[in-house]
């Protein structure tokens, strides 16, 4: 983010003129004194890209930009441009403290600022650019720049792909990291390359007027915002409520199983015997293979009761029973309708 210059919204406009190498020079209006343009180093400013949506003017659009640029900057003492396109508007900051601390200009007088990206004339497409400080991720359409990202060090590919895929969220994620290319300050010329610069003056009613727009649009997208959090909220809180509640059901049917293990264990050491747990988790095993889903079991000294969810498949519970029946700890093997759809009930005796 980067901040907006105030003299955008003056009534009035500097003349403009032009030295002899053909770069654009501004008039002091106090003294009538020509100012050579100075190039602000990337590393000091901040830029943003607003696409214009189709259903705002592109005049409510850009005097909602000039808005923005000069009551949004991110630095409390801060210089702006505003550069308009055919399809959006970008937006120049840059911290204006500093640069008055670098700047050889006298500060009394109308000199002209440019961050360093506009006085570049680069082909469209994306480019990784190496600057006297730092780097810079550049995309540029029709010549203007829409996507510029600054960081000290070379982009890496993971970095690299994370930048296009925010600036182009619909485009080619695939671009590959291109190496950076050196722009030597010396080649560039203090004068703008893309776009048109927005200067338009507005009335005070203009003002007030475009400032509650971009409120309500504000408060809007913030609404909108929250709905769409909260819908995802709740739809996230459904999710995790389905699976506890299977989790739940899966570890209550797992504690009525080891219940009716405990029991028929002390069952079989009243008997003497040893076998049923063995045959038990053989049947258990024998209904995981045929594919079917156990829904409950009980077990106690005399009894068996199995309900499982059969999907209508009839021929796979014959083949359980069967199975079941084979098993020396159980005889007397029955089928019945279970209390659910699709859900068969097979009880067998324990043999004594």
């Amino acid at each position: 983010m980067l901040a907006f210059n105030p003299n955008a919204f003056r009534f009035g406009r500097n003349l403009l003129s032009r030295s002899r190498n053909g770069n654009r020079l501004d008039t002091d209006p106090p003294r009538g004194r020509l100012i050579a343009p100075a190039i602000i180093p990337r590393s000091l400013c901040r830029f943003e890209y607003l696409e214009r949506p189709d259903h705002l003017g592109r005049q409510q659009f850009e005097a909602a930009c000039l808005l923005r640029a000069e009551h949004k900057a991110p630095f409390v003492d801060a210089g702006s441009i505003v550069i308009g396109g055919r399809d959006g508007v970008g937006i120049w900051w840059w911290d204006a403290a500093a640069w008055a601390n670098i700047n050889d200009a006298p500060q009394n007088q109308a000199s002209r600022d440019l961050p360093e990206s506009l006085c570049a004339n680069l082909s469209d497409g994306w480019h990784h650019i190496c600057l006297d400080i730092g780097y810079e991720a550049r995309l540029v359409r029709r010549q203007m720049v829409v996507a510029s990202i600054w960081r000290r060090t070379a982009f890496i590919k993971a970095e690299w792909q994370h930048v296009v895929a925010l600036a182009e969220p619909d485009g080619d994620v695939a671009i590959p990291l291109p190496p950076a290319v050196r722009i030597e300050r010396s080649h560039l010329t203090a004068q703008m390359r893309g776009g048109t610069e927005l200067r338009r003056p507005m009335a005070a009613a203009e003002k007030v007027l475009f400032t509650g727009l971009l409120l309500v649009s504000i408060l809007g997208g913030w609404w909108q915002g929250e709905a769409t959090t909260l819908a995802e909220n709740a739809a996230r809180n459904k999710a995790e409520a389905m699976r506890l509640e299977r989790f739940t059901a899966s570890y209550e049917l797992f504690s009525k199983i080891h219940s009716d293990l405990q029991e028929l264990d002390a069952a079989q050491r009243a008997l003497g015997r040893t076998t049923t747990a063995t045959d038990l988790a053989t049947l258990l095993a024998q209904v995981a293979n045929a594919g079917l889903s156990l829904s409950s079991m009980q077990l106690d000294r005399e009894h068996l009761r199995l309900a499982v969810r059969t999907g209508g498949d009839v021929d796979r519970l014959r083949a359980v029973a069967a199975q079941i029946e084979a098993l020396p700890g159980f005889v007397h093997v029955a089928a019945q309708d279970g209390e659910g759809v699709g859900e068969m009930i097979l009880l067998a005796e324990v043999e004594p």
